[in-house]
């Protein structure tokens, strides 16, 4: 497989660093008006961050910038006069509503923060990780925050309604006269100053719906593919380079993987991450900073390649200038807390969900020895911050959908500038006219690690500047790590058969591609499962595969405590696994990982039972 984000191997960086973290949000920051609405009360699980903590995980900047922050703050909803940041708006796509406060002035929801790049004057907003990876779990009346957690907001949904809410702004001369009046203030009465936001909302409404354009999904496929929970992230990234950085928009891949965001506790612990285990994820030094530059190369990072001018190559520059908005101090001190952040626990103090049953954990535990933890090992509290080798099951055994893992690797694009520079700028193969499209990306994240040398090791100072926290008990046993061998580089091959029968998507070759499994503490907390989401509850993963529901409702937060999922019956989009004519939708199949389905429905409950209380 190729070693996605190799460039992590350059450098071999142990730092010790002394500078407080900077202050993000200036003394004098406006706090704007609200839209009359309240973020809603909920209580949270002790996962291992104080207030203070979980408040930077929300809205520490990574350097992604979407919009003028004063430009989201006062855009109206498409169709209506309301700002489009209302509480209501924002919780219809999905997002976790928050009140105002010195690190969200705007009263913005979860994981939307406020960035300023370098000297600049001007606050941007952008997502931090928290925006994916937090949720909300509702129980009889009772909110919880869930840190760390896969979101169920709507990615492309959110962005499809900011591309058309910029169109309306800059077409209707009403609209865009409310937004100006508000943006400019006192500068309202001139003139130019009109003309001049009118014209840079221009530009950012025609790159807006550039994005949108290049990272949509094929059309044949349903126009709410991706909807709720699911994201093509990897794709993302990948189109992040090849379409934007080279400013080629059409060497792009159409986003027909989506996977469900992935649970975050535990991340810092494995040797490698995404759902193909493709990126290597050395702890402790500059594989986290890689990975979390990748990540936001995918969101509104502002990854630029450009060909370095002459006369610097003639005094020996190299021949590619890299350039983006990321903000590596800030990454580091989110990866610092999110290394801290613990799954949650069914019997928290403050949850209200229903007593456990021991002997069905009992029972359950000989269970899960027997039929899961040969690929789900498991790690007790007191091995929170111990590293793992995780586990790789080639996609031919595991059986569930193929798509994430086979785009991942064979996605092809362009080298555009980059034909015969080396795939890792200082190292590797140099490039032919086309390649592996997520090497384009490497290759930027590679030139952005080099450039800038003392803010990679700013940030991961910070990570390491975060202390460590205890781990709580939750009783459970000792047991070894199970490590598998990973798979060797292997040629690009195969092709997608759009021309499939009634069964499954097919995949002409499977020859070495992988899914990664991992430890599943918390696990009760993360449905859907499966890596692109297809099946709502550990109920229905436990049940035979031509057996399993092959349409359901998601977006519900309501939590069912006994098939351990989120209500499916009832929410904002229904997933489905078949189209109208019975075939399975390709990156929709639920069949697969029959792992423990010929267990008995007495034995599935003390399974289920067991992974409850992990």
């Amino acid at each position: 497989m190729k070693k996605i984000y190799a460039c992590a191997l350059l450098m071999g960086l142990i730092v010790v660093c002394c500078a407080p973290y900077k202050d993000l949000i200036p003394d004098d920051t406006v706090y704007y008006p609200a839209d009359g609405s309240k973020a809603p009360m909920r209580e949270s699980f002790e996962q291992g961050l104080n207030n203070d903590e979980r408040g930077q995980f929300w809205f520490t900047p990574q350097g992604a910038h979407v919009l003028p922050y004063d430009w989201f703050t006062w855009l109206e909803q498409p169709d209506n006069e309301k700002f489009f940041r209302s509480n209501d708006y924002m919780g219809m796509l999905g997002y976790l509503p928050m009140d105002s406060s010195r690190m969200n002035p705007s009263g913005l929801p979860v994981g939307f923060a406020m960035s300023r790049a370098g000297s600049q004057k001007e606050a941007f907003v952008g997502f931090t990780c928290a925006a994916c990876h937090t949720n909300e779990l509702e129980y009889q009346g009772k909110k919880f925050l869930v840190d760390g957690a896969p979101t169920l907001a709507n990615f492309v949904g959110f962005f499809d309604n900011l591309v058309l809410t910029l169109n309306r702004t800059y077409d209707d001369p009403e609209k865009f006269g409310r937004f100006a009046k508000r943006v400019l203030g006192d500068d309202y009465q001139d003139t130019e100053a009109q003309k001049a936001l009118r014209e840079r909302l221009q530009k950012w409404m025609i790159g807006a719906t550039e994005r949108q354009g290049v990272n949509a999904t094929s059309p044949h496929l349903p126009k709410d593919f991706t909807s709720y929970g699911r994201l093509d992230a990897f794709t993302n990234i990948e189109n992040a380079g090849t379409a934007f950085a080279l400013n080629l928009l059409s060497n792009r891949n159409a986003t027909n993987a989506p996977v469900s965001y992935p649970f975050l506790w535990g991340t810092h612990q494995s040797d490698r991450v995404q759902w193909n285990g493709s990126a290597p994820n050395i702890p402790r030094a500059v594989g986290p900073m890689v990975r979390n530059i990748g990540q936001v190369v995918g969101v509104f990072g502002g990854l630029e390649m450009e060909k370095a001018p002459l006369w610097k190559r003639l005094l020996g520059h190299r021949k590619i200038q890299y350039s983006s908005t990321i903000d590596f101090e800030s990454l580091g001190q989110l990866e610092g807390l999110v290394r801290n952040i613990q799954a949650p626990r069914w019997n928290d103090p403050a949850s209200n969900l229903p007593e456990l049953d021991t002997d069905k954990i009992s029972a359950g535990r000989i269970l899960f020895a027997n039929n899961c933890q040969s690929c789900h090992q498991t790690m007790t509290p007191e091995q929170w911050d111990e590293p793992y080798n995780a586990v790789l099951t080639p996609v031919k055994e595991v059986g569930t959908d193929p798509m994430t893992s086979w785009t991942a690797e064979h996605h092809m694009a362009s080298t555009g500038i980059l034909k015969g520079t080396k795939g890792k700028v200082l190292v590797g193969k140099r490039f032919p006219d086309s390649t592996q499209s997520i090497s384009i990306s490497v290759n930027g994240v590679a030139g952005l690690v080099l450039k800038h040398p003392g803010k990679v090791v700013s940030g991961i100072a910070n990570t390491n500047r975060v202390k460590p926290r205890q781990a709580f008990n939750q009783n459970l046993d000792n047991r070894d790590a199970i490590a598998e061998n990973r798979a060797d580089e292997h040629d690009l091959m195969g092709n997608i058969d759009h021309d499939h029968d009634d069964s499954t998507p097919t995949i002409r070759n499977l020859d070495g591609l992988y899914y990664k499994a991992r430890p599943l503490n918390g696990i009760w907390a993360t449905a859907p499962y499966l890596h692109n989401g297809s099946i709502p509850n550990l109920w229905a993963l436990l049940t035979d595969p031509p057996n399993r529901p092959t349409a359901f409702w998601v977006g519900s937060t309501e939590f069912d405590p006994t098939r351990v999922g989120f209500v499916d019956n009832k929410g904002k989009n229904e997933f489905k696994v078949r189209d109208n004519s019975g075939n399975i939708i390709e990156g929709n199949s639920n069949l697969g990982h029959n792992y423990g389905t010929h267990l008995t429905d007495e034995e599935k409950w003390a399974l289920i039972e067991f992974m409850k209380s992990m």
